[in-house]
């Protein structure tokens, strides 16, 4: 079983590439050479000078569970919109199941008791009355929700970079590559090297 998390582009910044190759050119006074050199923008990247590239950005739909939005929203340089367990009542039984649970031996049924039994003690509390809004405490940090983030070119790098690695939650590192892909055929002068 795979995690079953989607990840959409919602938005981009129109021309974002020759935008942020226009910022760079002005801190050279070099205008007049603007879209002359297809590397000149990775170039000003390797440099170090990612400031220019924080003028263009994206804004993506993210299907997923609590615990990766826990993680994910720890990026503050953007804006996020989440599904509220505040104000909507969770209507399904509605998680993300971790792929690592089929590598031993009867988790995964651990897993799905647990998740059956936080799933009716909600349903139960709603029949008695207890608003959403308290009764989400017993729901777990698997429950699926959705978000939508919008970051700049320079958090989307750093987002990739930092949590693309061994040690990123494996959900997370299946988000980040689909944000990876999505960014590397729209912007491939600023994503391509990653």
């Amino acid at each position: 079983m795979a995690y079953e998390v989607s990840v959409r582009l919602l938005a981009i910044t129109p021309d974002a590439e020759l935008l942020t190759e226009q910022a760079g050119r002005l801190c050279y006074a070099s205008g007049n050479k603007l879209g002359t050199n297809e590397n000149w923008l990775q170039a000003r990247i390797r440099q170090g000078h990612e400031s220019l590239i924080e003028h263009a950005s994206a804004t993506f739909y993210i299907k997923a569970s609590r615990a990766l939005t826990h993680e994910l929203v720890r990026h503050r340089i953007a804006s996020y919109s989440q599904r509220s367990q505040r104000y909507v009542k969770e209507t399904a039984a509605d998680y993300i199941t971790p792929a690592e649970l089929g590598e031993a031996d009867g988790a995964e049924g651990i897993f799905n008791e647990a998740m059956s039994a936080a799933w009716e003690a909600y349903r139960r509390l709603l029949e008695a009355g207890i608003k959403p809004e308290i009764a989400r405490y017993v729901l777990p940090n698997a429950c699926a929700t959705e978000i939508i983030c919008t970051w700049n070119f320079r958090e989307i790098r750093h987002l990739i970079r930092l949590r693309s690695g061994p040690a990123a939650l494996p959900e997370m590192r299946l988000v980040v590559a689909g944000i990876k892909s999505i960014m590397q055929e729209q912007a491939p002068k600023i994503f391509g090297d990653m």
